[in-house]
C-alpha cells in the first residue's frame, strides 16, 4: 500500500474517532453550560434568601427545565443528522438535476465516483448563483450529494471541472461529509438553544423564571459556540488538504485543481449562505462575505499573510489559505 492510500485510510479512521468525539463532547458542553447557568442563578437566589442552597436550586432545575432542554437537543440532532443533507441543500437554494439536464457534469461526477470506488454516483445539485463554489454532503457514500454553483459550472474548463468534482468526491471517499454534517448539526443545536433562551420574555412571575434561561442562553452564545466553532473549523481546515490531494490523485492532474482554486478565490461568495456561517466548512472555499480568502488582484500573485495576523486568520478560518493549497498542488 503506497503512502497516499495510507493517508486515505488514516483519514477515514480519524473521522470515525472525530464522530465519536463529537457525539461525546458536545452533550457534555450542553449539560455543563446548562448546569453552570442554573448554578449561577441558584447563587443569586441563595444570596437573597439565605435559606436555599445554590446546588439544590441547580439540581432541581436540571431535573425539570434542563431535562426537557436536553431532550429537545437530542431530538433536533437526530432529525438534523438523518435529514440534514436535504436541509443543507434547501438552505443553499440547490436544486437536483437529471442526467439529461447536463450530461457533461454527470459524466464528470460519474467518472470521479468510479475512480474512487464509490458504491454509487452522488446525487447532483445546482446552486442558482453566479459565484464560484461547490460542496458535498451526506452521511455516507450511499446517500451522498454534490452541489455546484451555476457560475462555477460556466467558468471552469473541462479539466478544472474534473478537478473540483474529484475534490468533492474526495470528501465523500474520506468520510468527511459525515463529520462535517455532525459538526454543523451539533454546533447549530448549541446556537439554536442560545438564541431561543436569550429571547425568553415574560412578565411578573414568568419574568423571574425566565432569568436563568436567559443566562444560560448567553453562556451558550459565548462559551459553547466558541468551543464548538473552533472544533468545526479545525476539522474543516485539515480535511481540505487531503481532499485536494485525493482529487489530484483521482484525476492525475493537480494543476487543473490549482487553476480552478485560483478562479474560485476571486469570487466564492454565495449570498444565501451569508447567514449560514456554520455551512461554510462544507464548501471548497468559504462562501460567506466575511470569509478569509487569499485573492488574486490585478493579475498579481497570491501573497501569504505573516506573523500574528496569519495565525489569527488561520485560527478562525474554515479553510487553509488558498495560496497554501495551490502551492501544495503545484508541488505534487
Amino acid at each position: 500500500m503506497d503512502s497516499f492510500s495510507r493517508s486515505i485510510y488514516d483519514q477515514m479512521r480519524a473521522n470515525r474517532w472525530r464522530t465519536l468525539y463529537m457525539f461525546m463532547i458536545f452533550p457534555i458542553i450542553i449539560i455543563g453550560l446548562t448546569y453552570i447557568g442554573f448554578l449561577i442563578f441558584g447563587l443569586s437566589e441563595s444570596a437573597k434568601t439565605y435559606t436555599v442552597s445554590a446546588i439544590d436550586v441547580a439540581n432541581e432545575m436540571m431535573r425539570t427545565v434542563g431535562f426537557w432542554l436536553l431532550i429537545g437537543v437530542v431530538v433536533w440532532s437526530i432529525i438534523s443528522y438523518f435529514w440534514g443533507s436535504r436541509m443543507i441543500m434547501a438552505f443553499a437554494g440547490a436544486k437536483p438535476i437529471k442526467k439529461k439536464d447536463n450530461p457533461q457534469l454527470f459524466r464528470t461526477v460519474e467518472n470521479a465516483s468510479i475512480a474512487a470506488g464509490l458504491p454509487k454516483t452522488p446525487d447532483i445539485y445546482i446552486i442558482n448563483d453566479m459565484s464560484l463554489n461547490a460542496f458535498a454532503t451526506g452521511t455516507n457514500p450511499n446517500n451522498s450529494k454534490v452541489a455546484i454553483s451555476k457560475g462555477l459550472l460556466e467558468k471552469l474548463d473541462k479539466s478544472e471541472l474534473e478537478g473540483v468534482m474529484a475534490h468533492e468526491i474526495g470528501h465523500i471517499l474520506n468520510r468527511d461529509i459525515r463529520v462535517m454534517l455532525l459538526a454543523i448539526t451539533l454546533v447549530g443545536a448549541i446556537e439554536m438553544i442560545g438564541e431561543i433562551l436569550i429571547r425568553v420574555r415574560g412578565g411578573g412571575s414568568k419574568n423571574k423564571s425566565s432569568g436563568p434561561l436567559i443566562l444560560i442562553g448567553i453562556l451558550f452564545l459565548t462559551v459553547g459556540v466558541i468551543i464548538g466553532t473552533l472544533t468545526r473549523l479545525a476539522i474543516s481546515r485539515e480535511r481540505e488538504y487531503l481532499a485536494d490531494a485525493t482529487g489530484s490523485h483521482l484525476t492525475s492532474n493537480p494543476l487543473a485543481l490549482a487553476s480552478a482554486l485560483e478562479k474560485i478565490s476571486q469570487d466564492s461568495r454565495i449570498e444565501v449562505l451569508d447567514t449560514r456561517a456554520s455551512m461554510a466548512g462544507l464548501c471548497i472555499a468559504d462562501p460567506t462575505a466575511n470569509g478569509h480568502l487569499a485573492r488574486l488582484r490585478h493579475g498579481k500573485k497570491l501573497k501569504k499573510d505573516s506573523g500574528v495576523v496569519s495565525l489569527w486568520k488561520k485560527l478562525w478560518s474554515t479553510h487553509p489559505p488558498v495560496v497554501d493549497r495551490i502551492s501544495r498542488l503545484r508541488g505534487y
